[in-house]
């Protein structure tokens, strides 16, 4: 009996990246010559809503916004049954798919997912605010937020490759750092409480944060742990002097050590937030609680 086609189904994000990505139809030849039955969709927040039942896993190509949309929307939705999501990395920062030591390649990526067995990563949890937030890179107060609303309020400019865009971001960001205030904030650890006044809190579930800014070599979404990264007011300069050697694409490893931990609360001023890569509004002073919902997403790499 002739063996049937695994079916999968790929979400293609067509804005992602910097333009040399395969288009969808080009994309769906390739996995189609691996043997697979590949049905596709847009990257909307719709992509999800009708999927044929027997697909086996979700190919998302696309970054990490496209990553996170389309993995809330399992959580939220189940579709009646959870399925793993393979990675093709097609953003420009692709933080999710760095920190698995997932390939840019798609055809490395799809010959590998054959034989592949499913990872389960964590994701964080968010308890305190207005509603209820999840993340799956990062979640955070201070220069990161304000990096954020700074590049959004920037035009955007099509022709700019990746690494000036990189760099374009560094360095505002490096700009941003010289003269922000910093906030008073109470933070509770499995080790231990700190008090003082910080300029960036990083609440980290994968290495890198942003424009490819590794914050914590060690930070593992498999391993149950959140890795803490905080910069108070004193340690501005040593920020600084590790903007300055990244923006010239110095590898360097980041100075402050970070706290890693199973529990945290995190007590403070409500501005300046972040979740991934998403503003999120302002609030009064806030008292949090942060966790990793274990084993919650399957991937296949």
């Amino acid at each position: 009996m002739k063996e049937t086609s695994k079916i999968v189904h790929l979400v293609y994000n067509s804005n992602a990246g910097d333009g040399e990505n395969q288009s969808k139809k080009e994309l769906v030849s390739m996995i189609e010559t691996f043997g697979y039955n590949c049905n596709s969709s847009s990257a909307t927040k719709k992509s999800l809503k009708s999927i044929d039942p027997l697909t086996e896993f979700i190919i998302v190509a696309g970054g990490d916004g496209t990553v996170r949309e389309v993995a809330m929307t399992l959580l939220k939705n189940k579709l009646k049954h959870n399925r793993p999501i393979a990675l093709l990395p097609f953003g420009t920062a692709n933080n999710i798919a760095n920190s698995l030591g997932i390939s840019r390649d798609s055809k490395t990526n799809i010959q590998s997912w054959g034989n592949a067995e499913p990872e389960k990563i964590d994701v964080g949890q968010v308890l305190g605010l207005s509603k209820k937030i999840y993340f799956l890179e990062s979640f955070g107060f201070g220069l990161f937020s304000k990096l954020l609303r700074t590049l959004e309020n920037r035009k955007e400019d099509p022709d700019q490759a990746r690494k000036e865009e990189f760099s374009m971001a560094i360095e505002t960001l490096l700009q941003i750092t010289e003269d922000f205030p910093g906030s008073s904030f109470k933070i509770e650890t499995d080790d231990g409480v700190i008090e003082d006044e910080f300029i960036l809190i990083a609440v980290m579930n994968i290495s890198c944060l942003g424009p490819n800014l590794n914050l914590s070599n060690k930070a593992d979404p498999r391993d149950g742990y959140m890795d803490v990264v905080i910069v108070s007011v004193e340690q501005r300069p040593l920020l600084e002097r590790y903007l300055r050697h990244r923006g010239h694409r110095k590898e360097i490893d980041f100075p402050v050590k970070p706290i890693q931990t199973k529990k945290l609360m995190i007590t403070g001023r409500g501005r300046d937030m972040h979740v991934d890569d998403e503003l999120l509004d302002d609030e009064k002073d806030v008292r949090i609680q942060i966790s990793l919902l274990s084993n919650l997403i399957d991937i296949i790499r």
